[in-house]
């Protein structure tokens, strides 16, 4: 068969006509374009957490994504001065999620304001520890005790965080079940940075936090020592909640139980513990179900790395579950 110059020129062209619909451009390929795709499809969640060094920001929001984001769903934690200031964000409509204080979540989200605004996803995260901290020179072991022994006429100065803390406001729960040392404790507004110092001068008589149970704070605490005796400057006292108070509970589960900070041959010191929660305003939750499940399926699949990385003792969940 013999081509004409204007038969090859018309081959050529339909020749190249069909390798451009065949063959992809030169500066993509196929995993290009998927990734392209994906990353342009992520659903990004702001969720309001706290410090952001603590575990409530620094381990429980990427171990979550780690589970989430191959199914394009991405949390980004939102710095805040605390549980308290994350629930009001939710209450307000300034945030959609939250990791809190399950505690603060119950009694914020009681009142009119924010009824039916927020609901739990997901079970229990890992526990909030109280550490009620004095000086290593007060002789009582319990807090009950350094309350029944004031002189009369004196009052208890107790720093708690601050306005905006979960501290604060578990404090002041436990004050409220117990009326008789309301009338006696001071709540100063002194966060841990400011704390410890006021408690070494005698400014103040005890410190409380909520915590997690590898809190650097709490390193602090057991480490510090005075530099000519050698010996410890704080301690921790027995903090442990009252039946009331062990009674109480919030969407099915307990609210509070009692965990052990430090244990000896003959004794040990307890605490009050209530757990840390991922909270979602209910209108994003009935809004966009599918993220809103991707993201529990996360936080159920993250559980054991979650309370590993924050330190909880075996078994801990097992005080909060269904009742």
């Amino acid at each position: 068969m013999i081509f004409t110059n204007r038969a090859l020129a018309l081959s050529a062209l339909v020749l190249l006509a069909v390798s451009l619909l065949v063959a992809p451009a030169a500066t993509e390929s196929l995993s290009e374009r998927r990734a392209a795709r994906d990353k342009a499809e992520v659903v990004e969640v702001e969720v309001a957490c706290g410090k952001l060094d603590k575990e409530n920001c620094a381990v429980v929001v990427p171990e979550i994504n780690s589970k989430t984001i191959a199914q394009n769903v991405r949390l980004k934690p939102l710095a805040s001065k605390g549980s308290v200031e994350s629930v009001d964000g939710l209450c307000d409509g300034d945030v959609q999620m939250a990791v809190v204080q399950a505690d603060v979540l119950a009694l914020r989200s009681a009142k009119p304001d924010c009824a039916g605004k927020v609901v739990v996803l997901g079970p229990p995260l890992f526990p909030y520890e109280g550490f009620m901290v004095v000086r290593d020179d007060q002789r009582e072991g319990r807090f009950r005790e350094m309350i029944e022994r004031l002189k009369p006429g004196s009052v208890l100065r107790v720093g708690a965080g601050g306005s905006g803390s979960g501290g604060e406001l578990t404090l002041r729960n436990i004050l409220a079940s117990v009326p008789e040392w309301k009338q006696v404790v001071d709540i100063t507004p002194d966060a841990s940075e400011t704390a410890l110092n006021k408690l070494r001068d005698n400014q103040i008589d005890a410190f409380f936090v909520m915590d997690g149970p590898l809190s650097p704070l709490l390193q602090e605490v057991r480490e510090t020592v005075d530099p000519k005796t050698k010996r410890r400057i704080f301690k921790f006292v027995d903090f442990r909640p009252s039946d009331k108070l062990l009674a109480a509970s919030f969407n099915g589960r307990a609210l509070y139980a009692v965990a052990t900070l430090e244990a000896g041959w003959f004794s040990a010191i307890k605490s009050i513990t209530t757990p840390a929660v991922l909270a979602v305003r209910d209108d994003f939750y009935r809004g966009y179900p599918a993220v809103a499940s991707k993201i529990r399926q996360g936080a159920e699949d993250a559980l054991p790395a979650i309370a590993s990385r924050a330190g909880a003792n075996p078994g801990w969940a097992a005080d909060f579950e269904r009742r």
